[in-house]
C-alpha cells in the first residue's frame, strides 16, 4: 500500500487550491476531482501523465463532499473515462439534481443573511453571492444518474488497495466524509482538518430544509471525533499534508472560542444586530465566510445559554440573557 499521491489543482476561489488525491493501485482512483475548469483539466492530465496514465484511464472517483472545488469536474471526467462516482448518501442529490440543491441552499443564505441585513448592505450581498452562485454552476457539470453510486455514513471503502473506514464528519458541510486508514494512521480529511480554520457553509437541515443547520456547532463535535483517532498524516483537501493534528485542532478551538467570546462582549456594549456585530468583527470584509462564522458564534453563545433572540423592527436582535 503506498501513500495517496496528491495532486493540486487550481481553484476559481480563496483558497489557492484544491486537493485531488491519486492511488495507482489495484486501479486508478481519484479521491475527490476539483472544478471544471481548463485550468483545473491541464492541472489533472498533468498530472496524471507524470503516473503514465491519462484521463480515460481513471477508473473510479470517490467524493468527500458536495462542494465545487471537490466534485465539479468529475462530469467531465466520467465522459471521458466512463469512471463510476462514488459519494455518501448524503451528496447523492447534489451530484445528480444540483440545481435544485442549490436553489435550495440559496433560500437558506437570504433567510439567515439578507433576512440580517438592512436594504443597502442587503442589495451588496447580493452583488457579491449572484456571481459567485454563476461560477459555482458554470465550474459544476451534473453527473448522469447512472454513473453515481453512494455509500453509506460509515463502514468501510476499499481503495488503494486496502479498507478505509468512513468517518462522518460534520461542520463545514452536513454532507461531509473523511476516510481513514487505522494500520497506516492516515486521514483523507477533506475539508475537516486544514492548516487554517474550516468555514461552515449556511445550509439547511438534513431532516428539515426549512431549518438552517447549526454547522459552527457541529464542526467542534467533529473535532472531538478526530481527536481521538490515531493519526500520523492528515492529507487534507487544501494545502499540504500534514502531522500533529491534535496541536491544530486545540489551536482553532481556542479561535473560535476567543471570537466567539468576543461576540458576546459586542454584544455586551451594545451591538445587537448581526450586520452591527458583522461590521466590527470583519470590518470593511462583505465576505460569506465572515458571515457563516459569526452566525456559528452566535448559535453557540445561544446554546450556552448566554444570549437570546429577539425581533425588533423587523430584524433579530440579539441580547445578553
Amino acid at each position: 500500500m503506498t501513500e495517496p499521491i496528491r495532486i493540486e489543482l487550481p481553484t476559481l476561489y480563496g483558497m489557492k487550491s484544491v486537493n485531488a488525491y491519486l492511488f495507482l493501485d489495484p486501479e486508478p482512483v481519484l479521491i475527490d476531482c476539483g472544478e471544471k475548469t481548463d485550468a483545473s483539466w491541464e492541472a489533472l492530465k498533468t498530472a496524471l501523465a507524470a503516473h503514465n496514465l491519462a484521463v480515460k484511464d481513471i477508473k473510479k472517483i470517490i467524493i468527500t463532499h458536495a462542494h465545487v472545488d471537490h466534485i465539479g469536474m468529475a462530469g467531465r471526467i466520467v465522459e471521458e473515462s466512463g469512471a463510476e462516482v462514488w459519494v455518501n448518501e448524503y451528496c447523492y442529490d447534489w451530484a445528480v439534481n444540483t440545481e435544485a440543491m442549490w436553489k435550495q441552499r440559496m433560500e437558506m443564505m437570504e433567510k439567515h443573511i439578507l433576512g440580517e441585513i438592512p436594504a443597502e448592505g442587503g442589495a451588496n450581498f447580493k452583488k457579491m453571492v449572484l456571481p459567485f452562485m454563476n461560477a459555482v454552476m458554470n465550474a459544476w457539470d451534473i453527473l448522469p444518474a447512472e454513473k453515481v453510486h453512494s455509500f453509506p455514513m460509515e463502514g468501510t471503502l476499499n481503495f488503494g488497495g486496502t479498507d478505509w473506514q468512513i468517518i462522518y464528519a460534520p461542520g463545514h458541510t452536513n454532507m461531509q466524509t473523511c476516510f481513514y486508514q487505522k494500520e497506516k494512521k492516515w486521514l483523507i480529511g477533506a475539508d475537516m482538518l486544514l492548516s487554517i480554520t474550516p468555514t461552515p457553509v449556511i445550509e439547511f437541515r438534513l431532516d428539515d430544509p426549512t431549518e438552517r443547520q447549526k454547522g459552527l456547532a457541529e464542526m467542534l463535535q467533529s473535532f472531538d471525533k478526530m481527536k481521538a483517532l490515531e493519526i500520523d498524516t492528515v492529507f487534507p483537501g487544501h494545502y499540504e499534508p500534514f502531522g500533529n493534528h491534535r496541536r491544530l485542532i486545540e489551536a482553532q478551538v481556542r479561535r473560535i472560542h476567543m471570537r466567539k467570546d468576543a461576540t458576546y462582549e459586542l454584544i455586551k456594549d451594545g451591538k445587537h444586530r448581526f450586520y452591527e456585530l458583522f461590521d466590527v468583527l470583519y470590518t470593511n470584509r462583505m465576505n460569506m465566510p465572515g458571515m457563516s462564522m459569526l452566525r456559528g458564534y452566535l448559535d453557540l453563545l445561544i446554546d450556552e445559554n448566554r444570549i437570546e433572540e429577539r425581533i425588533e423592527d423587523g430584524y433579530t436582535a440579539y441580547h445578553l440573557v
